[in-house]
C-alpha cells in the first residue's frame, strides 16, 4: 500500500476532528451534528490507523446504516490511501450479517444457501402462519403482527422468551403474537430462509453460543467503528458490544440530540450511557459546522 504522508489529510482537520483522529486504542466517542465533518473524521481516522499506526486494513470493521454511506466510505478511504483497503470490512449491520450468516449458517441449523425474504415475502409468510395457527387475519392485521414480531426480534426478544412474557398476559394482541412467533420462526427454517430482522439477530446468536467463532472475529477484528450510532436498537448494540468488550478499540459516531430510526427500535440510550457500557471511554465533541449558517444548523439539530 503506497505510504501518503498523514499531514495532508491531518492539517485539513479542526483541532477537535484531529483529536479524534489520533486517538489510538480504547473506547472513543465522538459527538457530531449536522455538518460537523464526522464523514471526515470517520474515514480519516481509518486511513491513520493503517498509514500510521500500522494497523492491517483487514483487522478494521467499519459499520455504517445505509449501503450508500458504506460506499462513500469505502471511496473515501481509498483516496486517502491512493488505493483500496484489501481486506476491511465495511457496510450495514445488515449486509454484515449477512456475510456472517453465510459462513456459519449450518451452526443454527440453516445451510449456507439461505434465501433472505423481502419485506413482501415475510408479509405472505405471516399471513400463511397466522392462518395455520387458526387466528383470523381479518381481526388481526398481519403487518401488525409483523411490526411486533420486528420489535421483538430487535430488542433481541426471541420467540420461547416472547411465549413466556405474553402467553398469559392481559394484552389480547400481544397473546396473538405469542402463537405465531414461534411458527413463523419454524416456518422461515422450513423454508431455509431468514427475514431481514434476523440478519440482526442471528449472527449474535451465533457469538453468544460459540465462544470459538466469537474468539476469531474478535481477534480478526481489533478495531471497530460505527457511524450513526444514536440509531443502533439493542441487537445491533449487542453485536458490537460482543465484538469490542475484549479489546475496547471502538469508535461510534453520532449525534446525542437525534434519532432518526425509532420506528426500528432504535435506542438513543445505547450512546447516551456509551461511556457507562465503555468505562473509561474518550469523549470528542465536533461542534464545528462546515455546511450551514448557524440558524440552518440550529434548526436541523432541533
Amino acid at each position: 500500500m503506497p505510504n501518503t504522508s498523514s499531514e495532508a489529510y491531518l492539517e485539513q482537520l479542526n483541532q477537535e476532528q484531529r483529536e479524534a483522529v489520533d486517538h489510538f486504542e480504547g473506547p472513543l466517542l465522538v459527538l457530531a451534528g449536522a455538518g460537523s465533518g464526522k464523514t471526515r473524521v470517520l474515514t480519516t481516522r481509518i486511513a491513520h490507523l493503517i498509514n500510521e499506526r500500522g494497523v492491517p486494513p483487514e483487522r478494521i470493521l467499519a459499520v455504517t446504516f445505509t449501503n450508500k454511506a458504506a460506499g462513500e466510505l469505502r471511496d473515501r478511504i481509498s483516496g486517502l490511501l491512493g488505493e483500496a483497503p484489501k481486506g476491511m470490512w465495511t457496510g450495514t449491520f445488515h449486509a454484515l450479517g449477512a456475510r456472517i450468516l453465510r459462513r456459519h449458517a449450518p451452526l443454527l441449523g440453516w445451510s449456507n444457501t439461505f434465501t433472505i425474504f423481502d419485506a413482501e415475502q415475510s408479509l405472505k409468510l405471516i399471513k400463511r402462519t397466522t392462518e395455520d395457527v387458526g387466528v383470523d387475519t381479518r381481526r388481526w392485521n398481519p403487518k401488525a403482527i409483523r411490526g411486533h414480531l420486528s420489535n421483538a426480534k430487535n430488542q433481541l426478544i426471541g420467540p420461547q422468551q416472547f411465549v413466556e412474557e405474553n402467553a398469559d398476559g392481559f394484552d389480547i394482541f400481544a397473546k396473538t403474537v405469542a402463537k405465531i412467533y414461534p411458527a413463523y420462526q419454524k416456518s422461515l427454517l422450513a423454508q431455509n430462509a431468514f427475514d431481514f430482522d434476523d440478519l440482526l439477530v442471528k449472527p449474535v446468536e451465533l457469538f453468544e453460543s460459540n465462544a470459538e467463532l466469537l474468539a476469531m472475529y474478535r481477534s480478526r477484528f481489533l478495531f471497530l467503528l460505527v457511524d450513526e450510532y444514536q440509531d443502533t436498537n439493542r441487537a445491533q448494540f449487542r453485536f458490537v458490544e460482543l465484538l469490542a468488550s475484549e479489546h475496547r478499540n471502538l469508535m461510534v459516531v453520532g449525534d446525542d440530540d437525534q434519532s432518526i430510526y425509532g420506528w426500528r427500535g432504535a435506542d438513543v440510550r445505547n450512546i447516551l450511557d456509551f461511556e457507562t457500557a465503555f468505562l473509561g471511554a474518550h469523549t470528542v465533541r465536533l461542534e464545528r459546522n462546515y455546511r450551514s449558517s448557524p440558524v440552518i444548523l440550529s434548526a436541523a439539530n432541533a
